[in-house]
């Protein structure tokens, strides 16, 4: 009888060690992947609006309002890393030189000469407004 529970207590202790050790590292896989989760990386201003618009857009990077003209044509110039575009604008308070950028698409109502900001477009040269922080 002795020899049974000497034989059988090393082998119950080494089982419920293993299933201990099983549940423990379980948990903590189980929390890693909630704290993985949890910390993702967010979405940059332009996978917002990639969400946002559901198409495929392309980011033409940081563009910066370089000159408008407020007279007869109202166009603002905006210059990107790549190119020069002119979008015509809408005169908010010609005081304040304020204006809107009416053919961009989720532009704030309010910019000004000298304002950056991302700016991409889509295969129908569409353009979008993103902020570039």
């Amino acid at each position: 009888m002795k020899k049974k529970i000497i034989i059988l207590l090393p082998i119950i202790f080494i089982g419920i060690s293993a299933i201990l050790i099983y549940q423990t590292r379980s948990t903590r896989n189980e929390y890693r992947e909630n704290l993985e989760t949890s910390t993702s990386v967010e979405l940059s201003s332009f996978e917002q609006l990639q969400k946002a618009t559901n198409k495929e857009l392309i980011d033409l990077g940081e563009a910066l309002i370089s000159f408008v003209h407020f007279d007869d044509v109202n166009v603002a110039t905006v210059t990107t890393e790549q190119e020069e575009l002119s979008f015509p604008l809408s005169v908010v308070d010609r005081d304040s030189n304020q204006f809107q950028l009416v053919t961009v698409n989720f532009s704030p109502d309010t910019l000004i000469i000298g304002d950056s900001f991302g700016l991409a477009t889509d295969e129908m040269e569409n353009y979008y407004y993103y902020s570039s922080n």
